[in-house]
């Protein structure tokens, strides 16, 4: 996979601090899921089809 860079918001920035401050599982998921995930498939990653697995855990 190549590499993606993306870039944060000072207000995501501190969100992410305050996730790992409170060490907030639930918030974490949604900052992913919210933030991240459509940022890494507008960069044109094809490799996050919702119908592969990772392979993580396997």
């Amino acid at each position: 996979m190549a590499s993606i860079i993306l870039k944060l918001s000072e207000q995501e920035g501190m969100r992410i601090e305050s996730i790992l401050m409170d060490e907030d599982a639930a918030e974490a998921l949604q900052f992913l899921k919210e933030v991240l995930r459509p940022r890494i498939r507008a960069k044109g990653s094809r490799s996050l089809d919702s119908g592969k697995t990772t392979g993580i855990g396997v």
